[in-house]
């Protein structure tokens, strides 16, 4: 059964408990000086930690992780809807995870000389009003171009797309603030990538993902959706933390508006290593702060949140309706964490648990 625990001490004290058991897992096992930890003592250690937070209805999902590039633990854990349980291969929607999906177009683009990161969108948005024509692209990717979040406006609906996505920008009187100058996470923003790369592509962002991404790597259960599909094939419905249906309801893309499962993203975050999509020198500037205009930075890449002083960590989380996603990744030593939820757990928690025991 789907649960949650009722009080909020219960649901602390549970993790602490499971930390405490993370930790003694890591002294009964410990190598001897010399040795590392074995697949099969990880697997076992993950295992255990995984059973006991589905055991205390904290996670319901599915769960893929790797070591050294090499993944050491696949399992699902849960029910995607109604008592049908969960597989490895079930689709879940991942929020904000799709917005690197985003970036890399943008990065396959430049590399073919087709845009430039630091020009203004205003080619490609005469619609919009004329306080957005100092908008970069590079602005849009990490979060720096001064427009307002359309959730935080409260003005998210059910069936949203992106038209009325661009609605809710012809309504502003003002940006937030001058482009370039304060990190704002803004999901407006890369509503507006979609519709641009959808300008420049002439296609819709559901075919250049698929032809650009999606089969050159294999990610066949991977779809954007836009509606112009039909019904969603079958996947993980989103419950809320009572166990009420809170599922997934927009056509959004650029943002969000991705349904993927672990294997596909495993091979994505494979792919990133291996030049498959574009060179590495160039997806280095996904990894890189933003530089504003103050002098200070902002640890928002293209698609990924940065760590201060930890360059080599680079992950995101993914949080609507009832789904919570998490990707992160070690770059040095090739770790990888990929956690999808259909029942509002957090994920947050659990990733940091998994993370200590790939140290």
């Amino acid at each position: 059964m789907i649960a949650n625990p009722s009080f909020t001490s219960v649901y602390s004290r549970k993790v602490w408990l499971l930390i405490l058991a993370v930790s003694w897992s890591l002294l009964a096992g410990a190598p001897t000086q010399g040795q590392s930890y074995g697949k099969d003592v990880l697997h076992a250690s993950i295992d255990s930690v995984m059973e006991a937070f589905h055991d205390s209805a904290m996670f319901n999902g599915t769960v893929l992780v790797a070591h050294s590039g090499i993944p050491v633990y696949r399992k699902a854990w849960g029910e995607a809807y109604m008592g049908m349980p969960l597989s490895e291969d079930t689709p879940f929607y991942l929020g904000s995870i799709a917005k690197q999906f985003t970036a890399m177009v943008v990065l396959m683009l430049l590399d073919e000389n087709d845009i430039s990161l630091d020009q203004t969108i205003a080619p490609y948005f005469q619609d919009l009003p004329s306080f957005t024509r100092e908008i970069t692209i590079r602005n849009l990717l990490n979060h720096t171009s001064g427009l307002p979040d359309y959730y935080v406006l409260g003005k998210f609906v059910e069936g949203m797309t992106n038209e009325m996505v661009l609605d809710v920008v012809h309504s502003l009187d003002s940006l937030d603030f001058s482009p370039g100058s304060r990190f704002t996470y803004s999901n407006t923003g890369y509503v507006l990538l979609s519709v641009l790369l959808e300008r420049i592509s002439g296609v819709s962002f559901r075919e250049i993902v698929a032809h650009r991404i999606f089969s050159p790597l294999g990610m066949d259960h991977s779809i954007v959706y836009d509606g112009s599909q039909g019904p969603l094939p079958d996947h993980a419905v989103g419950h809320s933390a009572n166990g009420e249906l809170n599922d997934y309801q927009a056509f959004t893309t650029g943002a969000g508006g991705i349904f993927s499962q672990i294997d596909d993203l495993f091979k994505w975050d494979q792919a990133l290593y291996q030049k498959q999509l574009i060179d590495f020198k160039l997806f280095k500037e996904a990894y890189s702060p933003a530089q504003l205009s103050n002098g200070k930075q902002s640890y928002y890449g293209f698609g990924w949140r940065l760590q201060e002083g930890q360059p080599h960590i680079v992950q995101h989380s993914g949080s609507l309706a009832g789904f919570k996603t998490y990707m992160y990744r070690d770059l040095n030593k090739r770790h990888t964490i990929i956690l999808l939820s259909n029942f509002t757990n957090d994920v947050k928690t659990i990733k940091e648990v998994l993370v200590s025991l790939l140290q």
